[in-house]
């Protein structure tokens, strides 16, 4: 796997920067075919997408170039605007475009449970996709190990052709199933936001395996866990209160309707 697709003298085209392009346009897609259901029409929800993307990316940037800062961006600040070659976060763009998306539906004045179970499923596509970038970039990449799927990876030089686990591909098949989990859940959902945080369960027990993997993060946290791992614990429990509460609320809905309305 090599970073860069094309590179015609001073124009670079690299698989990172393409790949979470791809993810946003199949996102855009997904999401507009669903806006209908929600209420949104096609310029709403083109507007949504923009404003979320553009939340999204910057919380991503930042987080990122915090969390990197005195190894990365310290004494090379030109860095934190070569985006196509750098990382994204995914947990900080996650942050941001919530808030993003809390903020909208107060200023729109609508439910934001149908909405963000509308943007669950476009997400997760948009993410397998950006995974992909990642494993072509070479970022977030494996621990050395010598299984017969090992990957050896042409960059960052200090692991080019050491064999690591693809935890990139990981993910992205993870991605995958989540995807059609979601799918399901759309077609049996009972109640508002059930998609959402059936995403937000899903997607912290998929990425608190991967992390027992993963080579380019140190495992510091009680001596075994990465910090990724302790935000995917904190989202699990308040993905499951969030959810439980709200079956719970549309069980005992159903129940004293089917009481009123008799058999």
């Amino acid at each position: 796997m090599h970073p860069i697709l094309v590179q015609l003298g001073p124009l670079t085209l690299r698989w990172y920067g393409l790949l979470i392009a791809v993810g946003f346009l199949a996102a855009f897609w997904l999401f507009r075919a669903r806006a209908a259901r929600i209420g949104l029409d096609e310029r709403e929800a083109s507007n949504l997408l923009l404003l979320l993307l553009g939340s999204g990316f910057f919380g991503a940037r930042v987080y990122h170039i915090v969390w990197k800062w005195n190894e990365e961006y310290a004494f090379r600040p030109a860095e934190i605007f070569r985006v196509p070659v750098s990382g994204l976060v995914f947990f900080g763009g996650l942050i941001a475009a919530s808030v993003a998306l809390i903020l909208w539906a107060r200023w729109k004045n609508r439910p934001i449970a149908p909405v963000a179970d509308a943007l669950a499923l476009p997400l997760a596509a948009a993410h397998a996709f950006g995974r992909l970038g990642c494993f072509m970039n070479g970022c977030c990449h494996g621990s050395s190990c010598d299984y017969p799927w090992a990957v050896r990876l042409a960059s960052p030089e200090f692991i080019a052709g050491v064999p690591v686990h693809p935890t990139q591909l990981y993910e992205s098949i993870g991605l995958v199933d989540i995807i059609f989990a979601l799918w399901v859940i759309e077609k049996i959902g009972r109640y508002p936001g059930q998609v959402a945080w059936s995403y937000c369960i899903l997607y912290a027990v998929l990425r608190f395996v991967v992390e027992f993997y993963r080579g380019d993060v140190p495992h510091h946290v009680l001596g075994r866990f990465t910090l990724a791992q302790v935000v995917c614990a904190t989202l699990f429990l308040i993905a499951w209160m969030f959810s439980s509460r709200l079956a719970y609320l549309a069980a005992k809905t159903r129940a004293k309707t089917k009481r009123q309305t008799g058999p």
